[in-house]
């Protein structure tokens, strides 16, 4: 066989004979290492991918922990003009007031600063004037607010008209009221039955649930003229009660016109108290005004069980003892009298 032949022969030998397992193994182990980096390169990608988004979150919480450090800071003021309507019974009054937000255009876009809201009313409100370059709007507000009023010294108490506003979306991590100390009253303003006692602003944060929004309030010190009021809730019941007590001033004999004088002025009183309380809604306490007329009930059922009994007296043909019980009844009635002021005044 040539030599040729034979070389030829070898190497087919080689490929097909009995080193074909090598190949194959090597084969075998170049694909398992190819396999082994492709699942290197996945799960080197997946631990990137997840570094990112970790580092994403991290800043997330870094920008919003910068937010909460520094919410952009809005000066509100206010200046109001008059106070129109004290409705007491619906709990309700109206303003007209001037209303301004001075901010830093950069920290906080002035479309966003329109969107706020009053609390506890509905008024009606339209643009003065609009800066937004150098962060400034500025309102004409008009309508009605609501809020519970306390009566608990009616018809001698004191009420604060209080305006609330906040902002309809951003919370008190992205945005902060402060008072611009140049709001105040107006020297005009003035309303019927009322003195204006005095101007308050203050912010407070108000939450709603995990939610809090910061919360601009000012308020209207309004209290009653103390003559005035005492003339009109208290001299007249006080004249009533002063006519029944001369009751003690009639002799005994005549105790028809004692008990009739008494029962007339007990039924004025009665209707008295019914017209001083329908100027305020339903309350589930007792006012100064319910107090003051407890006790001239009080001073009523006296008199009139005093005249009952010397009614009887007179009955008995007892003349002498009736005359000395309306005596010593009229001595009591004076220490009745300072005993009920004394609560008054301590209660």
């Amino acid at each position: 066989m040539p030599l040729s032949s034979c070389l030829l022969c070898h190497h087919q030998y080689l490929l097909v004979g009995p080193r074909k397992p090598f190949y194959t193994k090597f084969l075998n182990t170049l694909s398992y290492y190819e396999t082994d980096l492709m699942k290197a390169k996945i799960i080197s990608l997946s631990a990137l991918l997840l570094l990112i988004f970790l580092l994403t979150i991290v800043m997330a919480n870094v920008k919003a922990e910068s937010f909460s450090s520094n919410p952009a800071n809005v000066e509100v003021g206010v200046w109001l003009v008059n106070v129109e309507k004290v409705d007491l019974s619906a709990s309700s009054y109206r303003l007209d007031f001037y209303l301004w937000f001075r901010f830093d255009p950069s920290k906080i876009n002035p479309e966003d600063m329109r969107e706020f809201e009053f609390v506890n009313g509905f008024p009606t409100k339209y643009e003065v004037k609009v800066d937004a370059e150098n962060g400034y709007l500025e309102y004409r507000v008009r309508g009605d607010f609501i809020k519970t009023f306390d009566f608990s010294r009616y018809p001698f108490e004191t009420h604060m008209l209080t305006v609330e506003i906040e902002h309809k979306n951003l919370n008190a991590s992205i945005l902060a009221f402060t008072i611009d100390p140049t709001s105040n009253i107006d020297k005009e303003a003035n309303v019927a039955g009322w003195e204006i006692g005095g101007f308050e602003a203050a912010v407070k944060e108000h939450s709603y649930g995990s939610e809090v929004y910061s919360r601009f309030v000012f308020s209207i010190k309004l209290k009653r003229p103390m003559l005035s009021s005492f003339v009109k809730s208290v001299l007249p019941v006080a004249v009533i009660t002063t006519i029944s007590l001369l009751t003690f001033f009639i002799s005994p004999q005549n105790f028809g016109q004692r008990i009739g004088l008494g029962v007339t002025t007990l039924m004025s009183a009665a209707t008295f108290h019914l017209a001083l309380l329908s100027g305020i809604p339903p309350v589930g306490y007792l006012t100064l005004a319910d107090r003051m007329m407890l006790s001239i009930y009080t001073i009523f059922l006296y008199n009139l069980s005093v005249s009952v009994y010397i009614m009887r007296l007179v009955d008995a043909k007892k003349i002498e003892e009736a005359q000395n019980f309306n005596k010593k009844a009229s001595k009591i009635l004076a220490i009745l009298i300072a005993a009920l002021v004394l609560i008054q005044l301590f209660t």
